[in-house]
């Protein structure tokens, strides 16, 4: 796996006691296979890994990668507070099948450079499979700095960058800066569904959430920021902006939950102790959706 293109990080759907609802992501994930989509991974932050114990982990990456009867890579988020859960999760994955893992520095306490590259060293030791590193700040409080990346990038394992910026000029410019230090095949792509919509960014690849809930409008923006195809560019961001900008301004986890219900896509709520967005959103949501469908169904 190369982690290139579109890809997309599907919600864990929960049935109303709290426990996941294989059922549904089994349809969820086999649709998606089929949508226009490069690459599917679960158990990134749309899907809820940081709520969900080891057991449950590993059957959600069976599932997932039972249900796409391999028509698309399959990769496995594995990130968690502990190095040695990390580990098990890497094991857990490769057992399941899985054809990459993505990876963020995760702790109750902001780790070092030192510390981020020990893990990751760890990790590299205890499976062969591809792996991507993710740049969260937000989340984490630990911002790779490209030297950091580059000197991963060294292990062969490690062959992808999942990478955020406040903007798409700082974006782009750390792009440039990422080629001159890593030669030879490797993926830069991006994080952060506004960034995308800007059309200014067509890295490597894109990784988002809303993607799994509406892969048909985020392939066709895609593919018309990387052909340069501006007029396309603007129709796509006119009418598919508004309704991610809105999903961007709910809560974390649960907008998308709340998207994929608008959608008619069976995810149930977010387990707690996160709530759910308010039912009230759903009006603006179908509104904009019917915008959307009106727009591009046609075509």
């Amino acid at each position: 796996m190369d982690f290139t293109g579109l890809i997309a990080y599907p919600v864990t759907p929960f049935h109303e006691d709290g426990s996941v609802s294989h059922g549904d992501l089994h349809n969820h994930i086999e649709g998606l296979a089929a949508a226009d989509v490069d690459a599917i991974t679960v158990l990134g932050s749309s899907g809820s890994f940081a709520y969900l114990d080891r057991g449950e982990r590993a059957e959600v990456a069976r599932t997932a990668i039972d249900a796409v009867a391999g028509r698309v890579p399959v990769a496995v988020g594995i990130s968690s507070v502990g190095t040695r859960e990390v580990l098990e999760a890497a094991v857990d994955a490769e057992a399941a099948g899985a054809a990459g893992l993505v990876l963020s520095p995760v702790s109750y306490v902001p780790l070092t450079d030192d510390e981020v590259l020990a893990q990751v060293r760890a990790v590299c030791a205890a499976t062969d499979l591809p792996i991507c590193l993710y740049n969260n700040p937000g989340t984490t409080q630990f911002d790779y700095s490209l030297q950091v990346v580059a000197e991963l990038a060294a292990i062969p394992q490690v062959v992808a960058f999942k990478d955020t910026a406040p903007d798409a000029q700082t974006f782009n410019a750390r792009h440039r800066e990422l080629e001159a230090l890593v030669p030879g095949p490797f993926s830069h792509g991006v994080s952060g569904d506004v960034l995308m919509l800007t059309g200014e960014v067509p890295a490597d690849a894109w990784h988002s959430g809303p993607a799994a809930i509406l892969p048909k409008y985020y392939a066709r923006l895609r593919l018309a920021v990387v052909a340069g195809d501006q007029r396309e560019v603007d129709r796509v961001r006119h009418v598919l902006g508004p309704l991610v900008d809105h999903v961007t301004g709910l809560r974390k986890i649960s907008g998308l939950h709340l998207l994929a219900r608008a959608c008619g896509i069976a995810a149930g709520d977010p387990r707690p102790p996160l709530l759910p967005s308010p039912g009230s959103e759903l009006r603006e949501l179908g509104r904009l959706l019917d915008v959307l469908e009106t727009e591009f169904d046609d075509d």
